[in-house]
């Protein structure tokens, strides 16, 4: 399948199953394709038929990006440097969950769990360790009973009640043994990287930054914005004050930046994040595209974020 046709078939699927997602467009996004919501579940999505081809750095840009909008990053694709990637298997490249089309659709339209992923080794499941040791005490099942029927030493035993994951094949023999199922379900819509609260590198500038895009970091800084960089998102950066954050798009007022505000536009709408465009002319619009502008001289007179804040709103 082709790229485009795999990024159609994944809209499809997350409309299917009640997520609004963002538009596709012809703008070639680096760091991530599709951003869906649900309720409270947003997940920022990467295609890549090989989904060993994500770089670290852009994985890094997707969990920061992730953890800032209390989203889940998910990359989808078909292989990987070792062949097909398996249906109902998650992988993981650089800490984020990979998976196929149909292992989507399986979950979100079927219903279906996902309790298996690999890793180096073969494929692996999550143990409900308080379960297993329930289970095991209960039946009046030895360590080295519970070792002999499932073929592992009475250490590794304990390792699993420890909270060990295992080879899927060993926990089909616990299974048989206890009669129960004792695996945890992955969930995609959970962000693990949240849940262990790893904190966001904020940059006050990185290198290749246009003069332009420069200027305007600095004084939304001076205003009391944190500048979080995205090299590789159709906005600039993030801004960061106390309370909001804005999807900000920096960039000099021609046609490419009257694309970028489309996507922007949209992207807005699916993370619940106001998005704001600073240019370098003035010009008789309000916003573009749904995205509020405001231009340099504007925003040289600003003193605080709720100012830029009320003038974002007034433009909308």
């Amino acid at each position: 399948m082709k790229r485009t046709e795999l990024l159609g078939s994944i809209r499809d699927v997350l409309i299917n199953a009640g997520f609004y997602a963002s538009d596709l467009h012809s703008i070639r996004l680096t760091g991530f394709d599709i951003v869906a919501r649900r309720d409270d579940s947003l997940l920022i999505i990467k295609v890549l038929i090989n989904v060993d081809s994500l770089s670290e750095d852009v994985a890094n840009e997707l969990k920061t990006l992730s953890s800032l909008l209390k989203g889940c990053p998910l990359l989808i694709g078909e292989k990987n440097g070792s062949g097909i990637l398996e249906d109902d298997v998650a992988y993981f490249r650089f800490g984020i969950q990979a998976i196929t089309l149909n292992t989507l659709k399986n979950h979100l339209l079927e219903g279906m769990s996902i309790r298996v992923y690999a890793a180096p080794g073969g494929l692996y499941v999550h143990l409900d360790e308080e379960k297993l040791r329930k289970l095991r005490q209960e039946k009046s099942i030895s360590l080295g009973a519970f070792a002999r029927y499932v073929n592992v030493s009475r250490r590794t035993v304990r390792m699993y009640e420890e909270g060990m994951n295992s080879r899927i094949e060993v926990a089909n023999r616990i299974e048989e043994l206890l009669e129960s199922s004792i695996t945890i379900p992955i969930n995609l819509l959970k962000n693990p990287f949240i849940e262990n609260k790893i904190t966001p590198t904020y940059h006050s500038e990185t290198e290749n930054i246009k003069a332009f895009q420069r200027e305007i970091f600095s004084l939304l800084q001076n205003v009391g914005y944190k500048i979080i960089p995205m090299d590789r998102c159709p906005f600039e950066a993030l801004s960061k004050d106390r309370e909001k954050i804005l999807l900000t798009c920096v960039h000099k007022y021609n046609k490419k930046l009257l694309k970028k505000a489309q996507v922007v536009s949209s992207i807005s709408k699916i993370t619940e994040k106001h998005a704001v465009v600073f240019t370098d002319k003035n010009v008789n619009k309000r916003n573009v595209e749904g995205t509020p502008i405001i231009v340099k001289k504007e925003l040289k007179r600003i003193k605080d974020p709720e100012e830029v804040f009320d003038l974002i709103i007034e433009r909308i």
